[in-house]
């Protein structure tokens, strides 16, 4: 609103408003007409109350004003820039697979797809089944089925059973192309709205790939579940989570929670150091100062450090060299000694940001093993035997609390903050033909896989402080729903329209508790050595839809002696050099070169 618009509302309110106000209330209340002091008052009083919020409000959008418009703009930006992140990750992963491999699951990604045009779908099964009649008979079902029209799909199964029994029975696929032709031929393709399933454990792969500084433990389908979620939560998702309270061995319990904790913290600092030493890596491909085959993918970060600091020691041995030419009065390197001092001062403040999150690495492993050895030093000295539990709402045994995984307005925003910063710092941009992500630098270099590991990275730490993606049960909640079904993201598509499409899809689907019980069941039966009693069984079957087999299973394991298998992470975290005293001397040289430069106009 105008600030003339909000000065002739508030003339209004305190002219006529407030004069026929007080006329006709004084008069009703008291019989006689208020005085004139009293008006000038209650004018006043008006006009500085107006004035004063007009204040407040320009003030307001002034300076806070600005600061939430700019988060929304990162939010609108993360949810464009992830929804094509999300095709980019799909495409990187047929890139990994050759020949016939290659063109089944292309052909899969086309059926996973709802609003699929009749000649993809005959050219996505006749690749897979190398069958073309069977093609158009899956087309038919699909148009039938966009019309509405299921009896006649079941005519067709009764004409056709035939033919795709022995398509079927012929073919050597996966397990998920099989049952893509199956929902194609029964015409159940449409659920695919409500949901599709998560691949299995990817929280546990990218916290494991920190935990062993070994990127290559992150498949490119890891990489596209994580910015599914993250593109699920920006956009309003909401997962449901069981999680239990056990009233019974709490010093046992809490010594394994105390554990978890440091193990997360100790991943979320080695995650926080591995990003930085790659970063750095990656800034100093784009200058060319190293080369791109010096770094290749899966290299571990204490190579890595290596080789960086070795980079920067050349880069201290050029401008060495660029400095004394200048002194001996070379007026011709001025630019060259300008760029490599701005490339120097870039390295050394990238590097002193990686030694910080190494030197915290450290700590935290410290207070890792510390936990480690407090758990398995009480698990000795308790020797608990097994215990059933017993369903309830009170006195000893589990009670299963329910919790909803999801980021307020303000979380978001700075979720989507976090993910911004970072893609712009990558210089992740979309290209406008190939629509691929690249980096803009004087060389095309599109998305590659180690910057799509790192990415995956970047989103859980992202999303760590607000939903807490390390902790074992938030792992196990999310990795028991299905994800939002995004099958209709395409290149192009306005930022606008994949946020429509991110909200509608993340309130169509389906939530189902069954799995988050019996991840939760398992969890409570070989970390915390308890059997499940009939009526703790009979609970999880009635109230969360929990599997009765998997259930039968559970309550006759018994747990072994030795405890839960837990990673002790014993191996010393890699240590990061102080930089050198010679890299300082060289940029601090060339400064003053550069400032005498400055203030003379020659050296």
């Amino acid at each position: 609103m105008r600030v003339s618009r909000s000065l002739l509302g508030i003339a209004w309110t305190a002219g006529p408003v407030t004069g026929l106000g007080l006329y006709g209330g004084y008069f009703i209340a008291y019989g006689q007409a208020p005085t004139t002091q009293q008006l000038i008052y209650f004018i006043t009083f008006t006009v500085c109350s107006g004035l004063l919020g007009l204040i407040a409000k320009v003030v307001y959008d002034s300076v806070w004003g600005y600061t939430s418009e700019r988060a929304q703009r990162h939010v609108d930006e993360a949810v464009d820039k992830l929804g094509d992140l999300i095709l980019s990750s799909r495409d990187l992963l047929i890139q990994t697979m050759d020949g016939e491999t290659r063109e089944r699951e292309a052909a899969q990604q086309l059926l996973m797809r709802v609003n699929l045009p009749t000649s993809a779908v005959i050219s996505a099964t006749t690749s897979i089944t190398g069958n073309k009649s069977f093609g158009r008979v899956l087309a038919k079902i699909d148009s039938y089925r966009r019309a509405g029209l299921f009896s006649r799909i079941g005519d067709m199964h009764q004409q056709y059973d035939g033919m795709f029994n022995d398509v079927v029975s012929e073919l050597e696929i996966a397990p998920q192309i099989l049952d893509s032709l199956k929902m194609r031929y029964s015409g159940d393709i449409a659920r695919l709205r409500h949901g599709v399933p998560r691949t299995e454990h990817f929280i546990s792969r990218v916290l494991a790939a920190i935990e062993q500084d070994n990127l290559l433990l992150i498949t490119m389908q890891d990489v596209e579940s994580m910015l599914v979620l993250a593109f699920e939560l920006i956009n309003g998702r909401e997962i449901p989570l069981l999680i239990f309270d056990y009233r019974g061995r709490w010093r046992l319990a809490k010594a394994l929670d105390r554990m978890e904790r440091k193990r997360s913290r100790y991943r979320i600092a080695q995650a926080a150091a591995s990003n930085r030493i790659r970063g750095l890596a990656s800034w100093l491909v784009e200058i060319d100062a190293l080369g791109y085959e010096d770094v290749p993918e899966g290299v571990g970060a204490g190579v890595l450090s290596e080789r960086v600091g070795t980079t920067i020691d050349q880069l201290a041995d050029e401008l060495f060299s660029l400095v004394e030419s200048a002194e001996n009065g070379d007026p011709g390197i001025s630019a060259e000694l300008r760029q490599q001092a701005e490339y120097m001062t870039n390295a050394l403040s990238l590097y002193r940001e990686a030694l910080e999150s190494y030197r915290r690495i450290g700590e935290y492993h410290a207070e890792f093993l510390e936990a480690a050895e407090n758990w398995n030093t009480l698990l000795d000295e308790l020797q608990p035997d097994m215990e059933e539990l017993k369903i309830g709402p009170r006195g000893r045994g589990i009670h299963i609390r329910e919790k909803v995984i999801t980021l307020d307005e303000d979380e978001r925003k700075e979720v989507a903050t976090h993910l911004t910063r970072y893609m712009r710092s990558q210089h992740l941009e979309t290209h406008e033909n190939k629509n691929l992500f690249e980096r803009r630098s004087g060389q095309e270099n599109p998305l590659t896989f180690d910057g799509a590991r790192q990415l995956a990275i970047e989103v859980a730490l992202a999303l760590e402080p607000y939903i807490h993606l390390s902790l074992p049960e938030v792992q196990r909640g999310i990795g028991a729903t299905l994800a939002s079904y995004l099958g209709d993201l395409e290149p192009g598509m306005s930022a606008s329209e994949k946020r429509r499409l991110g909200e509608a899809m993340a309130n169509d689907v389906e939530e189902d508790s069954s799995q988050a019980a019996e991840h939760l069941a398992v969890a409570l039966v070989r970390h915390y050595r308890v059997n499940l009693s009939d009526t703790a069984c009979q609970f999880l079957f009635q109230t969360y839809g929990a599997r009765q087999s998997v259930l039968d299973i559970l309550s006759q394991y018994q747990a072994d002696d030795g405890g839960p298998q837990q990673s002790m992470l014993t191996i010393r975290p890699p240590n990061l050099p102080s930089p050198q005293r010679r890299w300082y001397r060289a940029l601090a040289r060339a400064r003053r070169l550069v400032e005498q430069e400055n203030n003379s106009g020659s050296y």
